[in-house]
């Protein structure tokens, strides 16, 4: 295994981050953010400025790896704050160690401040130590086995602070407990106490600069190391304490020293168990002493110890001073013995931290990133290991776009990678906090070193196998691991043509004949069958110095299992390169000529037939002209890896077909059998090269098939079809002969296995070339049964006695061609969206669908309902042009005349069209001789062919019900597209009455499913409102706009009609082609079976939606109108299923419930004046008059007196002004006393706004009587009446004619009776009568 650098995950979301920051056209953008990635990979962290992105991973599992989105993007709460220092501290769960549960991130700020995040963006914790810039955030982590506590400390240019893990966990905790229980708002965070910290100074001289710094351990000092650094501290006579105090070794890096080693001491000792054992044994002993001779034990003086202190310097241990030298940048390596620095001389520097020396120096690294990685020796294939540990430094040169990785402390170079020159280098040296260091269990796995590439927005780790950290000398597997690198590089410089290409090839194989391990040659195979240069004659050299090998003979079962690969792998390579070799040396010759193949006549018909239906595929335009070559004597690397790839090469002597490859099957064949169809090569010559393959029969058979289905069906005629069958069965035929008379080995009434295996392989073929392998098999396997039995052809035998000899494998293949002839009809129809010529309704999406045998015949009887119905929904073709002009014919599959039923049908079709031509001539409309007739719609063509494979699923009524059911299920995921709701009342509006019981029960179905909870939802929201709600409260609720509620409502309407009027419909049965097998059950199945709906509840939810679309259409004001015009029963039963009994009868309405219906109508009646419109002198009614027709049915339905209704309607129009249409209805109502008391409200305000624009006017109508003056002026009054207004605001629109007119209607009305308005009525005329004098 080699050095490899490996996808690690994709960030779905990096162009978005990138523009998110205002660094979208800058490609070196990673160098101006700061940036952080958890070490276990759960979360990575960006920062600009004030702007933060955090991106969490999932899974995918299509790709099967890790992906990056986009989980939040947000700005600090101080804009003028500036994010200098990011890290992901992982957090695990004291009992599930092994579990991240989140992932805390901490912010670092110019201001000094630190800021605390969840991954999900929520500000958790915030404390601010010193008010510096923060220069870095980092994390100490425990060793494992060690129960010591994590450190988390600050780096500022003139200080650190550190922070124990302990005091920091249960604050970040139980703020982020808060926080899932709702007690902490977003925009703040918990008022806490200040977390302890401890902050120790750096001690500056010559104007030293801190550029970066890390913690190397904070262990307890050996006490050799700690006596001489208390003397060096504090003099000769210093006093030591017997253990030494904790305190933690500081390195830093910067300007004025280079390098910086510093004691930082925590102030408080670790008591040993000895130091505790001594102490007791003392106290024991005074108090014993006490006791003996009567003397008080001596007071304990409590020792002072000292306290740990806020702020305190920190001790140099040493320093290294370079005047042009600055570090820019350390790293520290797991387990802290060793550092890597980065300067601005473009050297990197290896450091031993234990002894403060430079151990190796690497030059030329220009703005150099660099990181650990640790690696652990694995055991290989069972082999026992001694578990060694070895450490790889990686530098990434960005200025030169490498990555190296070398071997520490003195090693090699071991790998060095090209990559993109504006990434970034990640290591991580922290594991989660919260996981003791003495825990048994496993602890998550840490991801030390990661490379951020922008080019493909993809995160990549570094994978380094441990033996590149062994000496050349003492690994056999070293030397060879050098050998398969060399060998690498010359497969680089391999040429694809010329002189030197086979001397290089022969260098390449002497090469690999020189390895000796195991290991390394199944290696090699690996990287060879990976590689993007392989080439077959290569393959071939590499192998038989594979073969050669000595060492392989032996009777290891690895060595002999490793021989029996290679033989396999040399028979199929010399296999590809002898087909190859002789396609190119016939490759200028002429095609061979072949006997062609004798089908019968039915066979030739449909062979012509589908040449018909996907001739329409030579029509679409060419793809634009690529220029593409191929290089003489050269073969397709990835064709070739893929036909290895397809092989089981384990077994000894054989090479069989693995069944989980036969997605490459048709491209291997296809490369393997192209050329060789194409020039009807000797199949002589082939039977002799299979055999030496050892490849069985019956997967040569497998893949020849497999070649016909992947070929793609384009044939100009039925010659070359028939051409291109004969090729077929010579090959096939070659095949039979080379298995022999195994084929035979069958009773005469038994199946065929050879054959048997062909038929289910042609089951799940999914293109047309199915069919006519069928064809050409069914053809071959007859010839060679009949000549086995006869041992010739007898021309001599009649029809009948062929007939006796048909045996059951003959029977199975008739069954299979006449079911591959129907489903390759309905994949060549369905497979090609043809659009109507006159287009109606939306559009739907359309894939074409896998129209297999197989998926046809093991899908269900409904599957050619379902794909034909989704069909015609894509053609948009108008549903009334399906419906069949005579109901279908008892007619079976197995009976011949169904096969000459599509000429019937178009003939039909165009007698109909004649028919309505015959109209249009009687109309005026004739026709030229010349003129040539409208050629037939070619939806219905292809409909009326399918309808002869398929009879029954075909039928009108089904179809009808399919292509509602999916308009209405795509309008259940857009309520906003009510035009396929529009569509799917168009299927039901054309039913044939014998269809009415599909009709009704995929209305039972397609309300239960799609309309009823819609409907609900806008009646609890009009409920709720009053009125038509805002568009807000609809988009949140209906998800439609308030502009598309009434119109909703209004194909609900005519929706309950359709259901209304099938309620009464006679039984019916369905019918299915007999090859369709059971399954799902299609829908037209379970719309017989659904029950009837009731026609109360029916009747009950006309009026509901009637209520809703009146005051959705009229804008009309009604609190509560479902409370307030239905009563409780009927509000109960609008939660019910349609077509269940109710437990209770509906009581009928009461007084108080008829009023407020009335008067609910009567409102209504007065909005519907405002849709007449008036046009010059044209008057526009119309619909008027149809709301009125709505509104009376409503009535009707809830058995209203209608005289207040039209009352009203008249009232109004008299009120607007239309006195000539409201005469006319005059007729149609009684006339009473209140029709005549709300007219004379309408003439007196006529009146009196006449009387405005004239004083003469006045006086005259004063000088009739007191009476009518009183009246007069009652109606000035606001309040007054019964609140009718009319249209006219200006005296010059009052007609005085028209006024002379209501006043005789009015009159008339009030004289049937002795009423107080009489006198008034005739005051009123007769002042009428005196304005027009």
């Amino acid at each position: 295994m080699a050095c490899e650098v490996k996808s690690f995950g994709n960030i779905l979301d990096f162009r978005k981050v990138q523009e998110y920051f205002g660094l979208g056209h800058d490609d070196t953008w990673l160098n101006a953010i700061n940036y952080a990635i958890s070490p276990t990979g759960e979360t990575i962290a960006l920062a600009q400025g004030e702007k933060l992105a955090f991106l969490s991973t999932c899974w995918d599992s299509r790709s099967n790896e890790n992906m990056y989105a986009l989980s939040w993007c947000g700005e600090l709460e101080n804009a003028n704050q500036i994010v200098t220092s990011l890290i992901c501290l992982p957090m695990t769960h004291v009992v599930r160690s092994t579990d991240v549960d989140w992932t805390c991130v901490a912010v670092g700020l110019t201001s000094g401040m630190v800021l605390f995040y969840t991954d999900a963006g929520v500000k958790l914790f915030s404390q601010c130590c010193q008010e510096d810039p923060v220069l870095g955030i980092k994390l100490l982590s425990p060793p494992r086995h060690s129960e010591v506590d994590a450190l988390f400390y600050i780096i500022y240019s003139n200080c650190m602070c550190f922070i124990n893990g302990q005091d920091i966990l249960p604050i970040l905790a139980n703020c982020r407990h808060n926080m899932q229980r709702g007690a902490l708002e977003r925009s703040g965070y918990p008022t806490a106490d200040v977390v302890p910290f401890q902050k120790f100074k750096f001690k500056r001289q010559r104007e030293s600069i801190i550029n970066d710094a890390a913690i190397v351990t904070n262990q307890r000092t050996p006490s050799y190391d700690y006596i001489v650094q208390q003397s060096i501290a504090h003099g000769y006579f210093a006093k030591v304490q017997a253990t030494p105090a904790r305190s933690s070794q500081v390195l830093a890096a910067g300007a004025e020293p280079y390098l910086g080693f510093f004691q930082a001491e925590e102030g408080y000792k670790t008591v040993s168990i000895g130091e505790v054992a001594k102490d007791v044994i003392g106290m024991a002993y005074k108090n014993l002493l006490g006791g003996w001779f009567r003397r008080p034990p001596e007071e304990q003086v409590a020792e002072q110890t000292p306290l740990p202190r806020k702020e305190a310097p920190m001790r140099t241990r040493c320093r290294l001073y370079d005047g042009k030298r600055d570090g820019l940048s350390l790293i520290i390596a797991p387990g802290g013995k060793l550092a890597a620095v980065t300067d601005n001389l473009d050297r990197v520097m290896l450091v031993d931290t234990q002894q403060a020396i430079i151990l190796r120096v690497w030059k030329g690294y220009r703005d150099a990133q660099c990181a650990f990685v640790p690696i652990k020796e694995r055991s290989v294939r069972g082999i026992k290991t001694h578990r060694r540990k070895a450490l790889f430094l990686v530098i990434y040169a960005p200025r030169l776009g490498c990555l190296d990785i070398w071997a520490l402390q003195n090693g090699p170079k071991v790998a060095a990678f090209t990559v993109c020159k504006s990434g970034q280098l990640v290591y991580n040296n922290h594991s989660p906090m919260g996981t003791p260091g003495g825990q048994s269990r496993k602890s998550p796995s840490i991801n030390h070193c990661l490379f951020l590439d922008p080019t493909d927005g993809s995160l990549k780790e570094v994978l380094i196998p441990f033996h590149y950290a062994l000496s050349e000398t003492n690994s056999q597997t070293s030397r060879d691991i050098e050998m398969l690198r060399q060998l690498r590089n010359q497969l680089r410089s391999l040429t694809h043509a010329g002189e030197d290409r086979q001397q290089q090839i022969a260098a390449i194989a002497q090469l690999a004949g020189k390895l000796e391990t195991l290991e390394v040659r199944q290696q090699c195979l690996e990287m060879l069958l990976k590689s993007k240069r392989l080439q077959p004659e290569l393959f071939q050299a590499i192998v038989n110095a594979f073969a050669q090998a000595n060492d392989l003979q032996t009777p290891d079962d690895a060595a002999r299992e490793f021989l029996h690969q290679i033989e396999n792998y040399k028979r199929l390579t010399d296999l590809y390169l002898t087909l190859g070799r002789f396609q190119q040396e016939s490759s200028d010759g002429v095609r061979t000529p072949i006997e062609l193949l004798e089908l019968s006549d039915a066979d030739l018909v449909t062979i012509n037939q589908l040449v018909i239906l996907l001739e329409n595929d030579a029509e679409k335009p060419a793809p634009p002209r690529e220029v593409s070559f191929q290089l003489k004597n050269t073969h397709n690397v990835e064709e070739f890896v893929d036909y290895l790839s397809i092989f089981n090469i384990e077994m000894p002597q054989c090479v069989t077909l693995l069944p989980e490859k036969t997605d490459k099957y048709g491209s291997v064949s296809n490369d393997l059998f192209g050329h060789f169809f194409a020039r009807g090569l000797s199949f002589e010559q082939f039977k002799l090269w299979a055999a030496q393959a050892c490849i069985p029969s019956k997967d040569l058979l497998t893949l020849v098939i497999y070649f016909w289905l992947d070929k793609p069906f384009k044939y100009a005629n039925c010659d070359e079809v028939v051409e291109n069958m004969s090729r077929i069965a010579a090959m096939v035929r070659a095949i039979c002969e080379l298995e022999g008379k195994h084929i035979h080995d069958y009773a005469y009434n038994a199946i065929s296995p050879w054959w048997q295996q062909v038929r289910e392989l042609l089951l799940e073929s999914k293109q047309f070339s199915g069919l006519l392998v069928a064809i050409v098999c069914k053809t071959v396997a007859t010839q060679l049964w009949r000549n086995r039995r006869d041992g010739s052809c007898d021309e001599g035998v009649d029809e009948e006695e062929r007939w006796e000899t048909i045996s059951h494998d003959e029977a199975q293949w008739g069954l299979l061609t006449g079911k591959l002839e129907d489903v390759s009809v309905l994949g060549a129809i369905l497979s090609q969206p043809k659009m109507s010529r006159e287009p109606v309704g939306p559009e739907l999406p359309y894939e074409s669908p896998d129209c297999s045998l197989k998926n046809i015949l093991s899908s269900g009887k409904g599957i050619v309902s379902e794909l034909t119905a989704k069909w015609l929904n894509s053609s948009r073709l108008h549903p009334a042009l399906i419906v069949e002009i005579t109901p279908p014919e008892n007619e079976t599959d197995d009976e011949k005349p169904a096969k000459s039923k599509p000429k019937v049908k178009v003939t039909e079709r165009a007698k109909e069209a004649e028919l309505e031509g015959d109209d249009d001539m009687e109309t005026g409309q004739e026709l030229e001789p010349g003129q040539p007739c409208e050629p037939l719609e070619p939806v219905l063509e292809r409909l009326a062919l399918l309808r002869a494979h398929f009879p029954f699923s075909l039928e009108s009524g089904v179809l009808l019900s399919l292509m509602a059911w999916q308009h209405m299920v795509h309008w259940s995921k857009q309520l906003a597209s009510l035009d396929h709701m529009r569509a799917a009342l168009l299927c039901l509006a054309q039913f044939r009455t014998p269809d009415w019981a599909l009709k009704h029960g995929i209305c039972c179905m397609l309300w239960q499913a799609t309309l009823k909870y819609p409907l609900q939802a806008a009646a609890k929201l009009i409920q709720k409102v009053g009125r038509l709600p805002v568009d807000k409260m609809c988009q949140q609720d209906l998800d439609m706009s308030a502009a598309l509620v009434p119109e909703f409502l209004e194909l609900c309407l005519d929706f309950l009609q359709h259901f209304t009027s099938s309620l009464e419909h006679d039984k019916r049965e369905l019918r299915f082609e007999q090859a369709l097998s059971e399954g799902q059950l299609p829908v037209q199945f379970l719309a017989l079976q659904q029950h009837n709906a009731l026609p109360q509840l029916l009747q009950l939810h006309t009026q509901l939606c009637s209520v809703l679309h009146f005051i959705a259409v009229f804008q009309l004001r009604v609190p509560r109108p479902l409370t307030t015009l239905f009563d409780a029963l009927a509000n109960k039963a609008f939660l019910t299923d349609i077509n269940k009994e109710l437990p209770y009868a509906l009581p009928p309405p009461d007084l108080v419930l008829q009023e407020q219906r009335t008067q609910f109508l009567c409102n209504a009646v007065a909005a519907t004046m405002d849709l007449i419109r008036e046009d010059l002198e044209q008057l526009y009614i119309l619909d008027h008059v149809f709301y009125m027709a709505k509104i009376c049915a409503l009535a009707d339905s809830w058995q209203l007196d209608k005289l207040p209704i039209l009352r009203r309607q008249v009232v109004e129009l008299y009120a607007f002004g239309y006195d000539a249409e409201a005469q006319v209805l005059l007729h149609d109502i009684s006339e009473d006393e209140e029709l005549g008391r709300l007219l004379l409200e309408i003439a007196g305000r006529r009146l009196n706004l006449y009387a405005e624009g004239s004083q003469t006017a006045f006086l005259k109508i004063a000088s009739v009587g007191h009476q009518l003056l009183a009246y007069l002026d009652n109606l000035k009054e606001p309040g007054t009446g019964q609140g009718i207004t009319i249209a006219a605001t200006k005296p010059e629109e009052i007609d005085v004619t028209a006024l002379d007119k209501l006043l005789t209607h009015a009159y008339k009305c009030l004289s049937r009776r002795e009423t107080r308005h009489l006198v008034t009525a005739a005051q009123m005329y007769n002042a009428v009568r005196m304005l027009q004098t």
